[in-house]
């Protein structure tokens, strides 16, 4: 057998190979790139659950964008304000305070309050079901309530309840938005966690039309609108916008809706309270409120008509003299 052929095979391909590598080689050192080491600091600063909640598509690609200097050092929503402080150690640089921010439901129409247009027996989640005649639900715009963004939550912060309606677990919840994307009726939004009162209705339809579909819709009859006494709400589309802005959290609107469309945390009502004897009686705080909550007059010290305050907190900043405080709760529980 003549191994001439084989053998020149052989090393014309080890040869090749030789050279290859060498190429390679000289190549790959010619365009190395050494990789920042506050990018392996900055990312072990980070969760690992990379969840896109901070608009990157992972922990690494966002510590990556830090230590390139075209991203802040608090978007993660998962690791929180300790994390932030620690990056920003590591980059140099302050970390501003970053507040919370909980998914909120923006629907009620659980099927006791929210009927079915027809019997739905496809596949049992959100995506499928909007897909035939709009979904089975009476209104258009309700959560489905199959799911979908239970099973996209990557911290089980949201649970279904009995009557098809999602429910959001705000101390579980990081507000990563990843539910967002994954509900088909955008019936999922991020508000701050601080603020109580949000809209818990996402019907852009007309009173009648709700009424027929939802008991538990927004009618768009304005009462919101006209309780509030800080131009804070405003209807748009027959729905409530309201503008964090100017809102004072005196609940006023959440207290004038007859059908439950707007919502507040009432572990976040707050009532006035003046430090009697501190009270100079100058009546700044009286000449402020809306509520007629202060009472007194003249040179006299005020006092507070405790089932008409509403917590907005116009007293407390008019006051000179800081007697007048802003504690938790309700003093007095209207009917």
């Amino acid at each position: 057998m003549d191994w001439k052929p084989i053998l020149t095979a052989a090393l014309t391909v080890g040869g090749m190979g030789l050279i290859f590598g060498a190429l390679l080689a000289i190549v790959s050192r010619i365009f190395h790139v050494e990789e920042d080491p506050r990018k392996a600091q900055v990312r072990d600063c980070l969760p690992g659950a990379n969840c896109g909640g901070c608009g990157y598509a992972g922990c690494d690609a966002y510590a990556q964008e830090i230590v390139s200097g075209n991203a802040p050092v608090n978007k993660c929503p998962v690791a929180g304000d300790a994390a932030a402080e620690a990056i920003a150690a590591i980059m140099g640089v302050e970390a501003e305070k970053r507040e919370k921010r909980i998914a909120t439901v923006r629907c009620r129409g659980s099927l006791d309050r929210c009927g079915l247009r027809f019997a739905y027996d496809g596949p049992k989640d959100c995506k499928s079901a909007a897909l035939v005649a709009g979904g089975d639900k009476a209104c258009e715009y309700s959560c489905l309530g199959f799911g979908d963004c239970e099973a996209a939550c990557p911290f089980g912060a949201i649970h279904m309840l009995e009557g098809r309606l999602a429910a959001v677990d705000e101390e579980k919840c990081v507000g990563c938005g990843v539910c967002l994307s994954a509900c088909p009726r955008g019936v999922l939004q991020l508000m701050t966690a601080s603020h109580p009162v949000h809209s818990a209705c996402s019907a852009h339809l007309s009173g009648k039309v709700v009424r027929q579909a939802c008991k538990a819709g927004c009618i768009g009859c304005g009462k919101c609108q006209r309780a509030c006494k800080f131009d804070a709400l405003r209807l748009v589309d027959n729905l409530p916008d309201i503008d964090f802005e100017k809102c004072t959290s005196c609940m006023q609107c959440v207290d004038s809706c007859p059908t439950g469309a707007i919502m507040a945390y009432n572990d976040m009502r707050r009532h006035a309270v003046i430090h009697y004897p501190d009270c100079a009686g100058c009546g700044e705080c009286q000449k402020v409120c809306l509520f007629d909550a202060i009472a007194g007059s003249e040179n006299s010290r005020r006092s507070v008509i405790e089932w008409n305050c509403t917590g907005c907190g116009k007293c407390v900043e008019a006051c000179p003299h800081g007697c007048v405080q802003l504690l938790t709760g309700r003093a007095f529980r209207k009917a």
